[in-house]
């Protein structure tokens, strides 16, 4: 096992990404598998070989301690595991090296095997769930002010035809030759007494002989699900939530995955914002821009008048402190108003001479002070 070179086991290169190794891992697992190749003690070897390079390098953490350990081989720092154990075995006056001692090796064995040097220990294929990610549309509302939300997903579900069993109703499995129904199968490897997943079975004890026609055989069947969501007040648009464990289900009891949602906010007719802070506009007349007025605003929380100041100026922006958003947090955001001058189209006659006369008034008062 320790002169193997998991990656040529499996025709991928050093580099492969996990995406990569799974699907050559499933090409390699179908076309090898004992079903498929009964009698053949070379197919059924095959099949022990990649299940075994795969239960590796598809793992991130033990691939990484796998190439720690090939590559120290390829140095000439050991030829295979008997030469990292017989590093360990110290003379007179010298300490008995451990696994530990040794490159930092023992979490290799720990996470492949279960266990370091002469434990009986048992190999749990044991992996967390995939994660699922979806969106989360919410009203702009709903984001402001937090609230609940509900969003379908699709997600693996215990088959409900065959109950999670993968056989045909009114049919069973039966007890796995391999493995005897236990699950595992062991092997010796020098001291070690090395337990695995039966790579026959994968784990089941049991082989399907007649498939459920649902799920074909798996247990596991894709549906919808409703899953209800906690929104935090201010949320904003394109930020994420994480609901831990309600991903994709985990294997031999391992934790689920997590269920990641990107949030889109809807738009309003009134408010945009950013951040806690919300923006409005307001529209008055060049009158009483110019000699100031009050002007009811819509905010977050209602209506409220605001002071508009003589002289104010088109695109000039009120602050209304407080009034806008208030995170999850405390924090409270601020509303922006943005005043809109209107310019009348149709003036009377009247109307005309009077601005005209306003011009003229004005030009002497500003030449009298330059």
């Amino acid at each position: 096992m320790a002169e193997k070179d998991y990656y040529k086991v499996l025709g991928v290169s050093p580099s492969a990404t996990q995406e990569e190794i799974h699907r050559v891992y499933r090409r390699l697992a179908k076309k090898y598998h004992p079903d498929r190749n009964k009698g053949s003690k070379a197919a059924e070897e095959k099949f022990k070989e990649i299940s075994e390079a795969h239960g590796v390098l598809g793992n991130d953490k033990k691939r990484r301690q796998y190439d720690q350990f090939r590559e120290a081989g390829m140095k000439g720092g050991f030829s295979g595991f008997e030469d990292l154990f017989s590093r360990g075995q110290g003379g007179q006056g010298e300490r008995a090296a451990g696994v530990e001692d040794v490159w930092g090796m023992s979490d290799l064995f720990s996470s492949i095997f279960g266990g370091g040097p002469g434990v009986d220990t048992e190999f749990r294929m044991r992996q967390r769930g995939r994660d699922v990610h979806s969106r989360l549309s919410i009203s702009f509302e709903r984001a402001a002010k937090g609230g609940k939300a509900s969003v379908r997903i699709p997600r693996q579900q215990q088959c409900k035809r065959c109950g999670g069993s993968g056989s045909a109703p009114g049919t069973t499995a039966e007890i796995c030759p391999q493995c005897g129904g236990k699950g595992r199968v062991a092997s010796g490897l020098g001291g070690f007494s090395v337990t695995r997943t039966c790579p026959q079975c994968f784990g089941r004890g049991k082989i399907v002989q007649k498939p459920c026609a649902a799920c074909r055989g798996s247990g596991m069947m894709e549906q919808m699900v409703d899953v209800d969501v906690a929104i935090p007040a201010g949320i904003e648009d394109g930020q994420k939530l994480r609901l831990a464990g309600m991903g994709e289900p985990g294997a031999g009891g391992a934790p689920g995955g997590d269920l990641i949602l990107e949030v889109q906010v809807g738009a309003h007719p009134i408010f945009t914002r950013k951040g806690l802070d919300v923006y409005s506009t307001v529209t008055i007349d060049m009158v009483r821009a110019a000699l100031g007025t009050t002007a009811d605003v819509e905010t977050m929380n209602g209506t409220v008048s605001v002071n508009v100041p003589p002289g104010t100026q088109p695109g000039q922006k009120l602050r209304l402190k407080g009034r806008g958003l208030k995170g999850a947090d405390g924090r409270e955001g601020d509303h922006f108003v943005e005043v809109q001058v209107a310019i009348p189209r149709d003036l009377t006659q009247r109307q005309k001479e009077l601005l005209k006369e306003f011009g003229r008034t004005a030009a002497a008062a500003d030449s009298t002070r330059a």
